[in-house]
Order: structure tokens, then sequence, then C-alpha cells
């Protein structure tokens, strides 16, 4: 694997999370979104945590996020970057129910697409994911927009030819980011 490069998250973008967070926390209760063991402050970093992939991610950017879920890295992304054009694709109804609800409550500019990925597609700018398949079975079946992906995950796999991104939470080693060859990293698009 190539040099992993750390990837420090910015303080000032965890206090704009705060009221997803709240929402999030409190759809929890039924909808079981993330780990019912987390607190409101978890939570707030589980969403800041998504911030990691925002100095890769172009202005006005169409980004798909494949598997969303609970909308974790989509919703995080567009509190933080309204300029991103965000699809959430989740094949799940009740997940679709709630990113509807969280994109409308909040008024984010979130497309909720209730589908599987087909790795024939290139209609995307860039692909994010969070755990969504192992890393060595990433690439083949993100397909097409495979050297245009980043994906987040907690693993670091041998033989692993993307670079590599450490996500640092202050001290706190937060996972890692494996960005396809065509992604390019820049610090000046980490912020709105």
């Amino acid at each position: 694997m190539p040099n992993v490069i750390p990837l420090t998250l910015d303080p000032k973008q965890r206090q704009p999370l705060k009221n997803l967070a709240v929402l999030l926390l409190k759809w929890n209760v039924a909808h079981n979104l993330v780990s019912r063991k987390m607190n409101l402050e978890q939570i707030i970093d589980l969403l800041w945590e998504s911030s990691a992939f925002l100095p890769f991610l172009p202005h006005g950017a169409h980004v798909v996020d494949l598997g969303s879920g609970a909308g974790i890295p989509a919703l995080p992304l567009a509190v933080l970057r309204p300029d991103l054009k965000i699809t959430a694709l989740e094949p799940r109804e009740k997940r679709c129910v709630w990113l509807r609800f969280a994109a409308t409550r909040l008024n984010l500019d979130v497309a909720v697409a209730q589908m599987r990925w087909a790795p024939e597609w290139d209609h995307y700018d860039l692909v994010v994911s969070r755990a969504v398949f192992p890393p060595k079975e990433f690439c083949t079946r993100v397909g097409a927009l495979a050297p245009y992906s980043l994906q987040m995950t907690g693993e670091k796999p041998q033989g692993e030819t993307r670079q590599a991104y450490s996500i640092l939470r202050g001290q706190t080693d937060a996972g890692l980011i494996l960005a396809g060859k065509g992604v390019s990293f820049n610090a000046g698009d980490a912020s709105s």
C-alpha cells in the first residue's frame, strides 16, 4: 500500500453538524440508524468524520453516496458543502424515508434514490462510501467509477494500491480513506 497520509479533521466543521446529530439521535430510538449506545457527542463525532471527504470534492461536484444508510456521509457533506450535488443511494425503504425526512427538515439539497448500485454507471463525478463493501471488493463492485471513488474504512488491507489517508480526530485515529487514482486532494475545497 502506498504511504498513508494523515488527514486531520477541522474542528470548525464539527459544530454545524449538531442539528443533524440531534435529529439522528431522535430517529435512532425507533429506527436503529446507528448504534443505540451512542450519545449526542458520539453522533456528532461520527458525522464529523465525514468531513474527511471534503478536500477531495471539487466545487459543484456531483457526488453519489453508495449505500447511504443513515446518510453518512451524504447528509454531513450536504450540511458542510451546499455547493455539492449529492445523491444518496440506498436500497432499503426505511432508510430512504429517514434520508428524505432529514434532507427536507434541514433544507439540504440531497436526492434520495432507492436502488442498488450498477457497476456500469458513470454519470457521477465521484463515488463516496462508508464501509459498504470490504476494501478488497470495493473497486470491482463500484466498476466504471472506481478510479473516482473514495472509500472510508477501518481496514488497512494488504496489497491495496489506492492512496490511503488516515483520518485523525484530534489525536484519535478515526479510520482510513482509500482514494482511487483519478481523485485528487485539494485542501482549498475542504470548506464551503
